[in-house]
């Protein structure tokens, strides 16, 4: 399989190229020009941006509208309602004219459940208006199918998925679920997730594979295929996502995002083979879990995220 180079030089031009191919007006902005080399536009971009925009390009907020939703379905009276400010998004504390302001600011990267495509060119215009006109990436939990969004289609859940034991379902379930994604206006799944169900108690088990670690490795392998496809070229193919690093799947007393404590054989012959395999295909994206390992939170575990992933296992993403 051809090895993935770094995820931003592979997505961002996929997206660039869409918004701005046939605007050749700025000849001048190699990064806006599709007939550079991804290393040379990368190059360019690079060295066109302030501290603030790349930090800019790490922040995600949550869909306008699906947030509105949210807050009206709290059930709040009128009064709280308007205390609150729907159009204010009380997660934020800003309006949403403050939110596309921080587009144009280049102070946002990405978008999180947008899920009517009207809002996803709603949101991308103003990235038109932004320096260095960086379009958004669009992610979503498209957990089996893309089915946050309505009409979409609705495919088993993963635990449903793993009792078949056919990695060639698996990989059709995300390859048509990438196409209906890219249709919708998303481009980033936050899928496979290759969490070892460990505890029944703990609520999340059905968005796993199950308790194999080889089992949830060969889905999570066949699922970052079907998403990414073999080079991530052309129009149906997605970012993938292996999540959730790590052990998120054997919290204290089953309680999601609560504390792991693991020996480090445990850690290495049950919760990582997972991640391993989905860094050999050439995942684009891991994310950190939300519990802390050991006494570090995941998001901060230098020891996994540099050491163990980037510097001995090549992780590029």
């Amino acid at each position: 399989m051809k090895k993935k180079t770094f995820l931003f030089k592979n997505f961002f031009f996929v997206v660039v190229a869409l918004m701005y191919s046939c605007n050749n007006s700025s000849d001048s902005l190699i990064y806006l020009d599709s007939n550079y080399s991804s290393e040379d536009r990368v190059e360019d971009l690079m060295s066109r941006m302030t501290l603030e925009e790349k930090v800019g390009q790490m922040c995600q907020y949550v869909g306008i509208d699906y947030l509105k939703k949210q807050i009206k379905r709290k059930n709040l009276s009128v009064d709280e309602q308007t205390k609150l400010n729907t159009d204010a998004l009380a997660e934020y504390d800003l309006s949403t004219s403050e939110i596309t302001q921080e587009i144009i600011d280049g102070k946002i990267g990405s978008f999180l459940h947008v899920l009517d495509p009207d809002e996803v060119n709603y949101l991308q215009e103003f990235t038109l208006d932004s320096r260095l006109k960086i379009p958004l990436i669009i992610g979503i939990d498209a957990i089996h199918g893309n089915a946050m969004v309505s009409g979409t289609t609705v495919y088993p859940s993963p635990i449903s998925i793993a009792a078949t034991f056919n990695n060639d379902f698996a990989f059709d379930v995300a390859k048509q679920s990438a196409r209906e994604m890219r249709a919708t206006g998303s481009q980033w799944t936050f899928m496979p997730n290759v969490d070892i169900a460990r505890d029944p108690r703990w609520g999340r088990v059905g968005e796993t594979f199950g308790e194999d670690p080889f089992l949830v490795g060969e889905m999570g392998k066949a699922m970052i295929e079907g998403f990414q496809g073999n080079d991530f070229s052309g129009p149906n193919n997605v970012i993938s996502c292996a999540k959730h690093m790590i052990a998120g799947g054997e919290p204290i007393n089953g309680l999601n995002i609560s504390p792991m404590d693991v020996s480090e054989r445990t850690l290495y012959e049950i919760h990582l083979p997972p991640y391993k395999k989905a860094i050999d295909v050439g995942v684009y994206s891991i994310m950190a879990a939300h519990n802390e390992l050991n006494g570090v939170p995941c998001h901060m575990h230098k020891g996994l995220m540099t050491e163990l992933f980037r510097d001995e296992w090549g992780f590029e993403g």
